[in-house]
């Protein structure tokens, strides 16, 4: 045991790898942006949200969105999971010295998603489900943006 009183030698911090270049304010909540548009995806395909007339009396069985209207459902909704990645991919690119763009790019299409999700909360079926992948995008760009800010501050 040393003088310190641990039973775990002192060791250095590690130096800074490429994987710290990626820690910023906002990863985590980028990154789970992207983890809600996958399940959006997800639940497209398999959560039982719409339901089909059989035309009997009784309780109707409920079918997902992919059994009722084909696999044409998928591309409007991966669109969450194709926007938080490109808004993720954006504000990587922007801290990496292309900041003169890329905060507007990330703010727009930020919060056109998280409009088009609170519109598709009352017209589109998975609308409802979009909303936290675009909470989630513009609470990332808003981190980001106050990073950038803490950083050039002088």
């Amino acid at each position: 045991m040393d003088a310190s009183g641990s039973a775990w030698p002192a060791r250095p911090m590690p130096p800074a790898g490429p994987r710290a270049a990626w820690r910023w304010a906002g990863d985590t909540a980028a990154l789970a942006a992207v983890a809600s548009g996958a399940v959006v995806l997800l639940l497209a395909a398999v959560l039982p949200i719409e339901t089909v007339d059989t035309g009997r009396a009784g309780v109707q069985p409920r079918h997902s969105l992919l059994q009722v209207h084909g696999a044409a459902v998928l591309l409007p909704s991966a669109v969450p999971l194709l926007v938080a990645a490109l808004v993720t991919a954006v504000l990587h690119a922007g801290r990496h010295g292309q900041d003169r763009w890329t905060l507007p790019v990330a703010w727009t299409l930020s919060v056109v998603l998280l409009a088009a999700a609170l519109a598709g909360f009352v017209t589109f079926l998975i609308g409802v489900f979009v909303v936290p992948t675009g909470v989630l995008l513009v609470a990332a760009t808003c981190l980001a943006h106050s990073a950038r800010k803490a950083a050039h501050r002088p």
